[in-house]
């Protein structure tokens, strides 16, 4: 069974939870604003800085992590039960899915197909995506989710700064 266990200290300490299913608002567990460090078992998860799986966020993937550069920032989480085979995600250059576009199927440095800092929506065909501002999957998060179609960047201040892409893969 896929799960989260969150501490509100680095290096798993302090209080602890452990989540199962997905959850809305962190402040009625006693959680939010106070992960420090965090294991994920199983399944994806998306942590989200605001409640309801609102504005910026960040994804861990199964594995330890003792800490965490946003600690204390999440008020929301979100388990991926998406099916993650066959991803596919549409890049187009301008809002509203117009201009040029480009078609990926794994992991790419929009910088080495000549796409970085050009996206400006995206269609998620297949599998569930992460858009890094930077190129080795590094800087913000913008996660899309199977049947996402984000005309716009701008909520999530990603337009025209996607410089690497990957989807998430299924669980070992």
């Amino acid at each position: 069974m896929s799960k989260i266990v969150v501490f509100t200290e680095e290096g798993f300490t302090g209080r602890t939870a452990e989540f199962k299913n997905n959850v809305h608002n962190l402040e009625e567990k006693g959680f939010s604003d106070v992960i420090s460090s965090l294991k994920v078992i199983g399944a994806p998860w998306v942590a989200y800085y605001d409640e309801k799986f609102d504005e910026k966020q960040r994804v861990f993937q199964q594995g330890e992590y003792a800490t965490l550069d946003d600690k204390g920032r999440f008020s929301s989480l979100k388990i991926v039960t998406d099916e993650l085979d066959n991803p596919e995600i549409q890049l187009f250059e301008h809002v509203n899915y117009q201009r040029r576009s480009v078609t990926l199927r794994q992991e790419t440095s929009l910088h080495d197909i000549g796409f970085s800092d050009i996206a400006s929506s995206h269609k998620v065909i297949g599998g569930v995506w992460v858009l890094y501002k930077h190129v080795k999957c590094k800087g913000a998060q913008l996660v899309s989710f199977p049947g996402d179609e984000v005309p716009s960047y701008v909520p999530l201040a990603f337009n025209d700064v996607a410089s690497h892409v990957r989807p998430l893969l299924p669980k070992p």
